[in-house]
C-alpha cells in the first residue's frame, strides 16, 4: 500500500500551479486586457469621448479593430483548449459547485465552493460579450446594432469586475499563496496541457475560417450597353445585376447609427459601373455655408451645442457624402484607419482627436468619395487614396495634417474652391469672430435663392446643391455686398470648372428621392495612376455613409469581394 505524502509535502504542491493552468491564465490576462483597451478605443470614438476620456491612458492607439479582431481569435483559441484540458485532465471539479461546501463549517472550504460559482458567473458573462462581439461583427444584418453595442461593453466590463471578484474570492480562501501559485509552476498535466494547445489553435483557426468565409462575392453583370449616370438607377442592367446589401453602422445623425447599403456592379468595355444606394430621411447639401449678420458674413457651423469646425467634425451643416475603398488586401479597411487622437509617432494630434487614415507598409487604398455639394456639382467623385503618411512639418501642415489620406493630383484651381480665405490655422482670417470676406456674391440673388430653396436647416431636406457654379458668381464688391440684406445666406463654395486631373477621374451622379440616395459611379477598370487601384477580380470594397457630418461616417469591418464577368 502506497504511504500516504507528507503533509508538508502536500503544501508546498499546494503553492504551485499546473504549467499548463499558468501558461492558460498568463495569455488569457494578456488578450482580454487587448481587447478591452481596443475596444474601449472604438467604444470612445463612437460615442465622442464622454466619461470614457477619463480612461485615454490605456486605451490603445492604430489599427484598433484589426487588433481587436486578433484578441477575439485568441479568446476564442483559449476558451476551447481550456475546455479540452479540463475534460483531458479529468479536472471538471474544479468547476463544480456543491451546496454542501457552500455550507461546510470550514472557511477555506466554503470559499473554494464560491469561487467556484464565481467561475460560472464569469463563463456567463464570457458568453453574453463573444454572442455580442459576434453579432456586431458577423451578424448586422440582424439589427439592434447599437443596443448590442452597449451589451457587448457592458457585458467587457463586467468582465473585469469578475477578474477582480475572482483575485478577492482566491485571497480569502488561501491568502497571499493562493494567488502567487498562478506565477510558480509545477510541470504535470502537460499531456493535457498538449491537448490544450492543439484544441486552442483549432479554436482560433474556426474563427479565421468563419472570417473569411463571412466575405460575400459582388458579380458584376456584363452590359450589353453603359448605364447612363443620373442617379436614377432605372437602366436595364440594374434590374438584372446581382444586388448585395451591406450593414453600415456607427454612423452619427442615424437612428441607432445603422445604414444599410445596397450595392450593384456592371462592367461594360474598359469601364466598371457601381450602383450604391441608401436610405436619408433628408438631403442634405448645406456645408458650413455663410450668413450675413450685422457684423459680417459668418460661416454657418450648427445648432447643437459646442459645435465648431475647429476641430474637424462638424456634425450639422455638413453635405451628405458617400465613400468606397478598394483594396487587394482583406483586413478591416486594408489596414488604413488607425484610431485615437495621435497614433503616429512623430506628428502633430489629429484635429478631431478620431486618428488618421494611412497604410504602414507602401500599399495604397484607393478611395472615391463622393460629396455631395462639392463633386456631386460637376457629375464627379473627389478621387482620393489612403498611403504612407507624409512627414510632417510644422509650416506646410500649419493649416491640417492628413496623414496618408490625400486627393489624386488635380490642376489648380479646378473643380469645388472655398467661398472665402482660410487664415493660417484652416479658420477664417479673422478668427476667433468667425467674420470672412467672401471670394465670390451672387449675379443673381433671387434665381441662386429659388435654385437652392429657403430652408436654412441642417435637419430638413435642401432644394440643391449647395453650391455657385461659373454662370452664377461675380467678384466680391462692398457695393454689391450693401445691397444683400443682414439674414442672408449663401454657399461657402464655387466652382468655375470640373475637377480636372486624376483627382477627377471617376464619374458619378446622385440623386435623393423619397427618403433614399442613389448614387451611380463609373471609371476604368485599369487604375489610372499610382494613387489607385486596378478594379481586377478579387479586389475588395468598402462602404461608408456620411449623413451630413464631416467624419463621422458609418462603417463595416468586413468587405465585399469584387468578381468580374468571365
Amino acid at each position: 500500500m502506497t504511504a500516504p505524502m507528507p503533509q508538508h509535502v502536500i503544501n508546498k504542491a499546494s503553492r504551485k500551479a499546473d504549467f499548463p493552468t499558468m501558461l492558460w491564465h498568463t495569455l488569457l490576462l494578456f488578450f482580454m486586457g487587448f481587447a478591452l483597451t481596443t475596444g474601449l478605443r472604438l467604444a470612445a470614438d463612437h460615442a465622442k469621448g464622454g466619461w470614457r476620456k477619463a480612461l485615454e491612458p490605456i486605451m490603445l492607439q492604430g489599427d484598433v479593430v484589426r487588433w481587436h479582431v486578433w484578441a477575439s481569435i485568441a479568446l476564442t483559441g483559449l476558451v476551447a483548449g481550456y475546455i479540452a484540458f479540463l475534460v483531458k485532465a479529468r479536472l471538471a471539479a474544479r468547476w463544480k459547485v456543491s451546496k454542501v461546501m457552500l455550507k461546510a463549517p470550514v472557511k477555506a472550504a466554503r470559499w473554494q465552493a464560491i469561487n467556484r460559482a464565481v467561475y460560472w458567473l464569469g463563463l456567463a458573462t464570457f458568453v453574453v460579450s463573444a454572442l455580442s462581439g459576434a453579432w456586431l461583427y458577423f451578424l448586422p444584418f440582424l439589427g439592434f446594432l447599437e443596443l448590442v453595442g452597449y451589451v457587448h461593453e457592458i457585458a467587457s466590463w463586467s468582465l473585469v469586475a469578475y477578474m477582480l471578484i475572482h483575485v478577492i474570492a482566491q485571497f480569502v480562501m488561501g491568502g497571499i499563496w493562493q494567488l502567487l501559485k498562478i506565477f510558480i509552476p509545477r510541470f504535470d498535466l502537460m499531456q493535457a496541457g498538449a491537448v490544450m494547445g492543439v484544441a486552442g489553435v483549432a479554436g482560433a483557426t474556426a474563427f479565421v475560417a468563419l472570417d473569411w468565409s463571412a466575405t460575400r462575392d459582388l458579380v458584376a453583370a456584363k452590359a450589353e450597353a453603359a448605364p447612363v449616370l443620373d442617379g436614377k438607377g432605372d437602366d436595364a442592367i440594374w434590374q438584372t445585376a446581382q444586388k448585395q446589401t451591406v450593414y453600415t453602422a456607427h454612423g452619427w445623425n442615424v437612428k441607432d447609427g445603422e445604414i444599410p447599403v445596397e450595392v450593384q456592379a456592371a462592367v461594360h468595355g474598359d469601364r466598371i459601373y457601381l450602383k450604391t444606394s441608401w436610405p436619408d430621411t433628408t438631403r442634405s447639401y448645406m456645408r458650413l455655408p455663410l450668413k450675413k449678420t450685422e457684423q459680417g458674413w459668418v460661416r454657418m457651423v450648427g445648432d447643437t451645442p459646442g459645435q465648431t469646425y475647429d476641430d474637424a467634425d462638424t456634425t450639422d451643416y455638413y453635405e451628405d457624402k458617400f465613400a468606397v475603398a478598394i483594396s487587394p488586401r482583406n483586413n478591416p479597411f486594408a489596414g488604413s484607419w488607425h484610431f485615437g487622437p495621435a497614433p503616429l509617432p512623430g506628428t502633430v494630434k489629429a484635429l478631431n482627436s478620431r486618428g488618421y487614415h494611412y497604410t504602414d507598409d507602401g500599399s495604397v487604398v484607393d478611395l472615391w468619395h463622393w460629396k455631395g455639394s462639392r463633386s456631386g456639382a460637376t457629375g464627379q467623385v473627389e478621387d482620393s487614396w489612403f498611403g504612407t503618411p507624409v512627414k510632417w512639418d510644422r509650416e506646410k501642415h500649419a493649416v491640417r495634417y492628413s496623414a496618408g489620406y490625400a486627393a489624386d493630383k488635380k490642376e489648380k484651381g479646378t473643380g469645388y474652391q472655398d467661398n472665402f480665405e482660410k487664415g493660417k490655422h484652416g479658420w477664417p482670417v479673422n478668427h476667433p469672430s468667425h467674420i470672412v470676406t467672401p471670394k465670390f456674391l451672387p449675379k443673381d440673388l433671387k434665381a441662386l435663392q429659388a435654385r437652392l430653396g429657403a430652408t436654412h436647416s441642417a435637419f430638413v431636406s435642401h432644394g440643391s446643391e449647395f453650391n455657385m457654379g461659373p454662370d452664377e458668381i461675380v467678384p466680391y464688391s462692398k457695393e454689391l455686398d450693401d445691397q444683400i440684406p443682414v439674414g442672408t445666406v449663401i454657399p461657402a463654395l464655387y466652382w468655375k470648372t470640373p475637377i480636372q486631373g486624376h483627382a477627377g477621374d471617376v464619374s458619378a451622379r446622385g440623386h435623393w428621392e423619397n427618403g433614399r440616395w442613389t448614387v451611380e459611379m463609373s471609371r476604368k477598370l485599369a487604375k489610372p495612376d499610382d494613387e489607385d487601384v486596378g478594379l481586377v477580380d478579387g479586389v475588395y470594397l468598402w462602404f461608408a455613409v456620411f449623413d451630413h457630418n464631416q467624419t463621422r461616417h458609418s462603417w463595416h469591418p468586413i468587405p465585399l469581394k469584387l468578381r468580374l464577368p468571365g
